[in-house]
């Protein structure tokens, strides 16, 4: 017995082993590991929690019975029931009957598991590091040996280095992704002279890139001290006639008040956000609002929604800012572009109303102020603009000349 031991653990290495290094998602990779868990235990159910460090909680991620509808919903904190226990203090709880009568247990009604008789809970580690906890269930009584409460130790570790080196492929991939967004919205500010066309590219690049439901972008009115959307991705067409929001009292107005971001768990448990029916029925949960600035000013905001409520992680609050700075010098760089077409225009018009005075000064014998006042009143009277009736003198002196030349 003592000889076939290792024989058995080196075999689990290998199943363990073709499970990591095939090409499966963490879910079907997680059901094959907790597949391997029951085999090995002949235990009745078996479940795994991973932990969420945005939230400091454990969730329910996969399981050997279906859980369609809990899996990603049930969360404990740190130190919370069993599960809980086991992963702050990443020690192992074995109860071989009666588990629901220990003091640290919690019952969730949607888990059958948990009017089993028995209950092992064992932490995911990798490294050191915590990475969730897998629990195994029995129906009626049963004795944890050294040599199981071993086992399915061996069988947490090597799931926990799994699922590690998943995340950080996973996280490699997403760095990539948002590496080519950026570069993709450098190109789009590059090459677009139009603000909207600009800013609806750079909410539909974000709503892909975070997953998000609703990505939209919001500036600011000074006149009437409102938010108003200039650009959106959206799942509902509701969303895009909203009305603007008040700067002074509104949710997001926050955003421009502090000049910060705000993430909100829940939009519809915030007195302060103006449209809970819309977000109840187009199913919005959590919100994470960014500032748009140049310098010292906040120009407007970019509001990424999820329909599940969520922690935004360092790196996707870091990666929203970036966008919003390449956003915010977008609209300066466009508003500077309209303020120098502007000044253009009004010069060429100035030049065109400069030559039309000279041509009545010389033709009518009037001083450069009677000129002016002709071309303004004749403007007037016809309600056609100055340059349009400049323009008619010019042509008309030029067709003149033409006419004397001939």
């Amino acid at each position: 017995m003592a000889k076939s031991e290792p024989k058995s653990q080196i075999a689990l290495l290998h199943q363990i082993s073709n499970i990591v290094s095939s090409n499966l998602t963490l879910e079907n990779m997680l059901q094959e590991l907790i597949g391997l868990a029951v085999e090995v235990t002949d235990c009745d159910a078996c479940l795994v929690y991973l932990v969420d460090h945005a939230s400091g909680e454990v969730v329910l991620r996969a399981s050997q019975l279906p859980h369609t509808s809990e899996i990603g919903a049930i969360r404990m904190k740190m130190g919370e029931g069993i599960t809980g226990w086991v992963a702050q203090h990443k020690s192992v709880v074995a109860l071989e009957s009666n588990a629901a009568a220990d003091s640290r247990f919690k019952t969730f009604r949607a888990l059958p598991e948990d009017t089993y008789d028995a209950f092992l809970s064992v932490p995911l580690i990798s490294d050191g590091d915590l990475i969730g906890v897998i629990n195994i269930h029995h129906r009626a009584r049963h004795g944890h040996t050294p040599d199981e409460i071993a086992l399915i130790s061996f069988i947490g570790e090597q799931m926990g280095g799994a699922i590690a080196k998943f995340r950080l492929v996973a996280r490699s991939a997403s760095a990539e992704r948002r590496l080519e967004v950026l570069a993709g919205l450098a190109q789009t500010l590059s090459e677009e002279n139009y603000l909207d066309r600009i800013l609806q590219a750079i909410s539909e690049m974000l709503a892909e890139t975070l997953d998000a439901p609703v990505c939209s972008i919001m500036l600011v009115d000074e006149d009437r001290r409102e938010l108003v959307i200039t650009a959106a991705r959206c799942s509902s067409p509701d969303y895009l006639h909203k009305m603007p929001l008040k700067i002074g009292d509104s949710l997001i107005g926050r955003v421009v008040r502090e000049a910060r971001p705000i993430m909100i768990e829940n939009v519809l448990h915030e007195k302060q956000y103006q449209y809970p029916e819309l977000a109840r029925r187009t199913k919005l949960a959590s919100l994470l609002s960014v500032p748009l600035m140049t310098r010292d000013t906040v120009m407007g905001t970019i509001n990424v929604y999820t329909r599940e409520v969520r922690q935004f992680t360092e790196d996707e609050i870091g990666f929203v800012k970036v966008v919003a700075g390449q956003a915010a010098i977008a609209i300066e760089n466009a508003r500077l572009m309209s303020e120098t077409l502007e000044m253009k225009r009004a010069l060429e018009v100035r030049k065109i109303v400069e030559r039309a005075k000279g041509i009545l000064q010389h033709k009518h014998q009037i001083t450069e102020a009677e000129a002016y006042l002709k071309l303004r009143n004749e403007s007037r009277r016809l309600r056609r603009p100055m340059r349009d009736l400049a323009e008619a003198v010019i042509l008309a002196d030029d067709l003149e000349r033409q006419r004397k030349d001939v």
